[in-house]
C-alpha cells in the first residue's frame, strides 16, 4: 500500500510525509521533486514552458510510476486534485491535511523559497475555495496539521500503523 498526502500548499505534506515515512519505515517521495527530476526543469519552468496543462499531464505520468509500486509516502502537489481521473492512480490510502487559513497563508508569506505558481494569480482563500471539495472526493481520511508529530500520530492511528 502507498499512502498519498494531498492538501493545499503550504499545509505540511512535506514535513508530514518525511516523518510519517520514517516512522513506518515507507520509502518518501515529494511528487513535485520527482517531476522536477524527470523534466529537468524546476516547476516554475514547467508552468511557463508547458503551462499548466502540460504540468498536470507530468503530474498524472508521474501518479502512473508509482501504481505498481508499494510502500511508499507521496507527497503530491497541492492541484494534484484537479484532474478527477487522478484519484484511480493513487493505489493506496489518501490522506487530506487540513490546516486553518491564517496558518497556510503565514506558512507562504513567510517562505523565503516561495515558488508557488498558482498563487501569481489567485489568493490563498480563492484557491481553498476552489479546492476544498476537490479534496474531500479524493481523501480517504482527514487530519489537522497544527504539529507534524501529532499529524504522524493520527494519520499512523487512521490507518491503523
Amino acid at each position: 500500500m502507498n499512502i498519498y498526502l494531498i492538501g493545499m500548499p503550504g499545509c505540511g505534506k512535506s514535513s508530514v510525509g518525511l516523518k510519517l515515512s520514517e516512522d513506518i519505515g515507507y520509502l518518501y517521495v515529494d511528487l513535485d521533486k520527482y517531476i522536477e527530476n524527470k523534466a529537468s526543469m524546476s516547476i516554475p519552468q514547467i508552468f511557463d514552458t508547458l503551462g499548466e496543462d502540460g504540468f498536470r499531464e507530468l503530474e498524472k505520468n508521474a501518479l502512473y510510476d508509482f501504481m505498481a509500486l508499494d510502500g511508499y509516502v507521496i507527497s503530491c502537489g497541492g492541484g494534484i486534485i484537479k484532474n478527477k481521473s487522478n484519484k484511480a492512480l493513487m493505489n493506496g490510502k489518501v490522506v487530506y491535511i487540513n490546516v486553518d487559513i491564517a496558518t497556510l497563508k503565514d506558512r507562504i508569506l513567510n517562505d523565503k523559497n516561495n515558488i508557488r505558481p498558482m498563487f501569481k494569480t489567485k489568493t490563498v482563500e480563492e484557491l481553498y475555495s476552489e479546492r476544498k471539495d476537490k479534496y474531500d472526493y479524493f481523501k480517504d481520511i482527514e487530519v489537522e496539521n497544527v504539529l507534524v508529530s501529532k499529524c504522524v500520530c493520527d494519520i499512523k492511528k487512521e490507518l491503523g500503523l
